[in-house]
């Protein structure tokens, strides 16, 4: 069974819903206000037909009949400013004062009751309210239901007046804040369209502290970023892989078809072999570094931090590294550092400081001093290696830590180039970054890295 599909938001049809229920709600407001005031105005104008009643019994009471008839008579002159009327019948029905409404003989019933008036030729609806008098005689208040209806009516116009203003002016914001609204999503979705469509530099528009929307467009920028960084990180490796790993391949191949030919001794052939395997074992040791920095560049390797000792950690890579900085003719002198701890990747921090205690021996020199130590700083920790060699050139050190970088001066000694790029790389991935400093003499390394 196939369902309907959704509901879709379009600029025309939101216009119309916002309308038809604003209409709506103005109706419904208009009604229960004429309602409510009708109710009130009721029960006012009953508060006040009692209340005459029992002032003008009361004063035939002390008065008498006569007294009462000529004040309902003065009363009578001046009904046009209020809405009730009076009479004062005798015993025998002749209208002793007061408005001429009714005959006696058509009065109704002791008590309140409404009925058609017919007044100056043109019948009205009255509330007429008929009191007999203990001393003699029968009160009678008239209210012109008229006057009533009209006072209700101008109560509804204003309050719809009013209802209407407060409606069209909360109308006029929600189609504001649905023009916005539908403007900034558009936006988005254009954005998410310009990115199905190959055009990945496209970003969502962003406005940093803004609204949802901009902190929506962040997020969406944050992941095409994370998403770009991945798949350039895949490409450099990529790259790097069959760039760099095809000297040593084609070099491997080289000597194991060298190796087959019938014609050499056994011992050039085992020559050749080995340098095969050596070939084969630096294609490895560069497939991986390559493998290391970028995991470590595209943050892949988060998931593998754990908290860290970076003072233990550095007393045993440097323990591990120290026959290299004594067979190089150099000292190595670490400060020891207790409860220095971070969320870190432990085994990447391990290559990165063993990286720069390796670069230290292999390029200071003989006789040269070499300094290991930890500092904490706020919310983020410094790892320094320190030498007192020839240190590298300020033009030089910006351009080292790139991958497959070698100085002049170090073409002649093995490796790949690779050390300062996976430090870098480390320093990145704990969101810090590597500095090669002046040591005045020498060159200072130091690898932050953030608590946070």
């Amino acid at each position: 069974m196939s369902r309907p599909p959704p509901a879709q938001l379009r600029p025309g049809r939101l216009v119309l819903a916002l309308v038809v229920a604003a209409v709506a709600a103005l109706l419904a407001g208009v009604g229960l206000i004429d309602a409510v005031g009708e109710r009130i105005i009721a029960e006012r104008q009953r508060e006040v037909a009692a209340s005459a009643r029992d002032y003008f019994v009361a004063f035939a009471h002390v008065e008498g009949l006569a007294p009462l008839a000529r004040a309902l008579d003065r009363k009578e002159r001046a009904h046009a400013v209020e809405g009730f009327r009076y009479a004062v019948f005798a015993n025998d029905g002749a209208l002793l004062g007061g408005v001429r409404l009714l005959p006696w003989s058509q009065l109704p019933p002791p008590g309140l009751t409404q009925v058609q008036i017919r007044e100056n030729g043109k019948p009205s609806p009255w509330s007429v309210l008929v009191q007999p008098i203990a001393t003699g005689g029968t009160l009678v208040v008239y209210e012109d239901l008229t006057e009533r209806t009209r006072l209700r009516q101008t109560f509804a116009v204003g309050a719809g007046v009013s209802l209407a203003v407060a409606l069209g002016a909360l109308l006029a914001v929600s189609l504001w804040i649905a023009r916005v609204v539908y403007t900034r999503a558009e936006a988005i979705a254009r954005t998410a369209g310009d990115i199905a469509a190959g055009k990945t530099s496209a970003r969502a528009p962003s406005t940093p502290g803004g609204d949802v929307f901009d902190r929506l467009g962040g997020a969406i920028n944050a992941m095409l970023d994370r998403n770009e960084e991945l798949m350039t990180g895949l490409q450099m490796v990529t790259d790097s892989l069959a760039h760099d790993l095809r000297s040593p391949l084609t070099r491997m191949k080289g000597s194991l078809s060298r190796a087959l030919d019938a014609g050499i001794d056994d011992a050039a052939r085992i020559e050749l072999i080995g340098q095969a395997w050596d070939q084969a074992d630096q294609a490895l040791a560069t497939a991986g570094a390559l493998l290391d920095i970028a995991r470590a560049e595209t943050g892949v390797s988060r998931d593998m931090f754990q908290p860290v000792d970076l003072g233990a950690l550095l007393e045993e890579v440097a323990d591990l590294f120290a026959p290299v900085v004594e067979d190089a003719g150099q000292t190595l002198h670490v400060a020891p550092a207790r409860n220095v701890t971070l969320e870190g990747h432990e085994v990447l921090l391990r290559q990165a400081i063993g990286n720069l205690i390796h670069n230290a021996a292999r390029h200071a020199g003989s006789g040269a001093r070499v300094e290991v130590r930890v500092a904490a700083d706020g919310d983020g920790v410094r790892c320094i290696v320190a030498d007192d060699g020839p240190g590298i050139p300020e033009a030089d050190r910006g351009r080292v830590v790139e991958r497959f970088v070698r100085l002049d001066r170090a073409r002649t000694t093995s490796g790949s180039g690779l050390g300062l790029a996976i430090a870098a790389a480390c320093a990145k991935l704990h969101r810090g970054r590597l500095l090669l400093e002046d040591n005045a003499p020498g060159l200072r390394v130091v690898l932050e890295l953030s608590r946070a």
